[in-house]
């Protein structure tokens, strides 16, 4: 397992500037970045979704890097061109050899996540950078996402990696603390890849995380429209309980809908903005002692 590469991506959605801002703070200052034993990139996404302050310009770049969309000729949009671009960078994705050992995806999210990590990727350089760091950051939270289409991430072009994720924050706007935040759980983690022959030993292989359960939709019409939003008492309590019974929606004329789950799970990026158009209020997981 060798380190050689390293990619640090900021501006996969245009309108997350955490992420933009620090890509073009690094460009301009490589100097913080550089680590010896091996070299790290910074690539600055869509900047034209970026100049339109909107989450992508004809798709969503975050779902548009498969292998499939990827091969496919008739896909032209302006993502789909980025997402070649990227994979010539980062991947490429069906070659064992690939230009990227790491991928640090940079976002933001409306919901109330606080400093959390987005995995769906299985290598054991992943696991053992995510363990690392959920030691030196008392706070992290670790989400294994499975389900919607996480073969079309970014950060799976290269051989391993994961988002970083941070909120409550609003689209198209800048948080100090969020941004010195995500700024040093970067610097955190090249600091470990740059002794990680040293250190790799004695990380724990064992790490607690918030296992990917379900999606879970707002309650619509036949037409797709919304009946309800999230309950006042479920609103910003990421990786809490809920449990049988409890408020999870409110219909606009104040009537409570309840969690009817058997299994009491936690619930994550609750009512985060851009997933209205995806069909998810929020994610339901559980809690496990991630072995590896």
């Amino acid at each position: 397992m060798k380190i050689q590469n390293v990619a640090i991506v900021g501006g996969t959605h245009g309108n997350e500037f955490t992420g933009s801002y620090l890509a073009k703070f690094w460009q301009k200052n490589p100097k913080l970045i550089k680590r010896i034993g091996f070299e790290t990139k910074v690539v600055f996404a869509n900047q034209k979704a970026f100049k339109n302050v909107s989450r992508y310009i004809d798709r969503d770049l975050n779902r548009a890097c498969s292998l499939t969309d990827i091969n496919n000729p008739n896909k032209n949009s302006h993502e789909d061109k980025l997402a070649r671009e990227l994979n010539s960078k980062l991947g490429p994705k069906d070659d064992k050899d690939k230009n990227c050992d790491f991928v640090i995806d940079l976002h933001t999210t409306t919901a109330n996540m606080g400093l959390s990590l987005v995995v769906s990727d299985e290598s054991e350089l992943t696991w053992l950078s995510v363990s690392y760091l959920a030691k030196e950051f008392e706070e992290l939270k670790v989400y294994r996402w499975l389900g919607d289409e996480e073969d079309g991430y970014v950060n799976s072009l290269g051989s391993a990696g994961f988002a970083i994720e941070v909120g409550a924050i609003p689209q198209g706007v800048l948080r100090a603390d969020l941004y010195l935040k995500t700024q040093e759980l970067v610097y955190k983690l090249l600091d470990f890849f740059e002794k990680f022959e040293e250190l790799k030993d004695s990380v724990k292989r064992e790490v607690s995380i918030y296992d990917h359960v379900a999606l879970v939709d707002y309650p619509r019409d036949i037409n797709s429209k919304l009946t309800a939003m999230v309950h006042k008492n479920r609103q910003d309590r990421n990786f809490q309980k809920i449990k049988k019974g409890e408020p999870i929606f409110m219909t606009f004329d104040g009537k409570t809908i309840n969690y009817e789950g058997k299994e009491e799970l936690y619930t994550l990026f609750i009512n985060e903005a851009a997933y209205y158009e995806k069909g998810f209020a929020m994610c339901l997981a559980k809690k496990i002692e991630h072995k590896f």
